[in-house]
């Protein structure tokens, strides 16, 4: 982790997730999440499920527990997906075109991490005071 900026395996920043938030006590992204449960994927969540300590915390207190790309990098024992030689794989590429626009901006922004390195890249988003690969 670099300051506030805590950074996943892939990329994206979970100090900025709404998950990571609502599990660390705010309340109000909470409900939204809750609401958007409920009315965009009609499923009513329990509160208490909505428990992350980011993927770098073990499998019980991680909202992921499955996900393919912690495990894939756990097991080369890397940080980050792109570090690995394959970068971007069958499996990154299928996350970053899922749909979900975080998830294709979180690719994007892989790819220049990997290029100009993580700490550049922070500094430079900093210097953009945005924080373009957060949910």
């Amino acid at each position: 982790m670099i300051e506030n900026w805590n950074i996943s395996i892939c990329g994206l920043n979970c100090s900025k997730c709404d998950i990571y938030l609502a599990s660390h006590g705010d309340q109000a992204i909470l409900k939204e999440l809750l609401d958007y449960f409920k009315e965009q994927r009609n499923e009513i969540v329990n509160p208490d499920s909505f428990v992350c300590n980011g993927c770098r915390s073990s499998n019980d207190v991680h909202w992921s527990s499955d996900c393919k790309m912690r495990a894939c990098a756990l097991n080369k024992n890397l940080n980050y997906c792109f570090e690995c030689t394959d970068f971007p794989c069958s499996l990154v590429n299928k996350f970053g075109s899922d749909g979900m626009d975080h998830h294709r901006r979180t690719i994007e922004n892989s790819k220049k991490m990997k290029k100009i390195g993580l700490k550049a890249w922070i500094k430079e988003q900093k210097l953009k005071d945005k924080c373009f690969f957060c949910p």
